[in-house]
């Protein structure tokens, strides 16, 4: 019993696997196995399947096979009797050079198998020569032929040359009388006194600088704060004369003790920038993005609330000499 159910099994097998296999065929052919240079033949290939499958097919670009050049593509569907179709694909190709020519085997795929077309052949052939023919006449190469001298052309470029190499002389000998001319007057160069910039301006460029980079964006918000604490510790310094990169932020309020009465709400916009400085410097502290822009505004507005108002008197009129 066991016997006949494995031959049973066989049998579907070998029926099932015949059925899937001749769900596509392939056939390839050549019209014409030899020709000459540049002459053309046709390949094709023939693909039998049913209408609802999906043929995946080779994909040629410039040739077909090494040496074979495609000229022409062209498709077509035709409908078989029996319920499949013909999927006729027609490469129009030549060849340049004279040898013998492979054309390999290609897999067109469906539903997981894969079919190889046959393997083909083109021999191309050079063009004979028939050299015992009497109408064909090989002659000697001719030796060069010197063109007579067009002397008119010849003396017209001559004068335009002679011409040009005197307007060119005199330009140099005109540069450079110009030149001794100059060497023998004396140059004065009057020196311009270089402004040296206030305390404010280079704070100003420097909180300028830190909002273009934006380097909060990038997540280093720890950096932008310290930056901009950083252009106010130095722009106090020069401005109020007093230590501010050894002291901390409370300490550096306590030393401006002399400013309260002339500055109470710069002080007071201080405190606040480096009391937020601070919690993020220290306490990791992630603030709205509205604080980065503020406390970079506020900092603008401290450095020209408290700017020395003399100094600014100074540099108008120094612009005006």
């Amino acid at each position: 019993m066991s016997i006949r159910n494995n031959i049973l099994t066989i049998i579907l097998f070998a029926m099932s696997v015949c059925g899937y296999a001749q769900n596509f065929q392939v056939n390839a052919r050549i019209d014409s196995t030899v020709i000459y240079i540049g002459q053309q033949c046709n390949v094709t290939f023939d693909i039998s399947q049913r209408p609802d499958l999906k043929v995946i097919t080779p994909v040629f670009k410039d040739t077909l096979a090494k040496g074979i050049e495609i000229v022409e593509y062209t498709t077509d569907t035709i409908a078989d009797k029996d319920g499949y179709i013909t999927v006729r694909q027609n490469y129009l190709v030549t060849a340049f050079d004279s040898a013998l020519y492979y054309i390999p085997e290609f897999p067109f795929v469906a539903g997981g198998d894969t079919v190889f077309s046959y393997s083909l052949s083109l021999k191309v052939l050079t063009v004979p020569v028939d050299t015992t023919s009497q109408e064909i006449v090989i002659n000697d190469i001719k030796p060069i032929v010197e063109p007579p001298i067009n002397w008119r052309s010849l003396i017209t470029k001559i004068a335009i040359g002679v011409v040009v190499f005197a307007i060119l002389l005199v330009v140099v000998l005109l540069v450079v009388r110009h030149l001794r001319k100059r060497k023998m007057q004396p140059i004065i160069v009057e020196k311009i006194p270089e402004r040296v910039k206030t305390c404010e301006e280079i704070a100003l460029e420097k909180l300028e600088t830190v909002r273009r980079e934006k380097i909060w964006q990038a997540g280093r918000v720890k950096e932008y704060y310290t930056d901009i604490t950083d252009v106010l510790r130095e722009y106090i310094e020069a401005r109020f004369g007093i230590v501010a990169f050894e002291r901390t932020s409370s300490e550096i309020i306590d030393a401006l003790y002399f400013v309260q009465k002339d500055y109470p709400e710069q002080l007071g916009l201080l405190r606040k920038i480096f009391g937020t400085s601070d919690m993020v410097k220290f306490a990791k502290l992630i603030p709205d993005i509205t604080i980065h822009t503020d406390t970079l505004d506020g900092a603008v507005d401290f450095v020209r609330q408290t700017k020395d108002n003399k100094d600014s008197i100074g540099s108008t009129k120094e612009k005006k000499f």
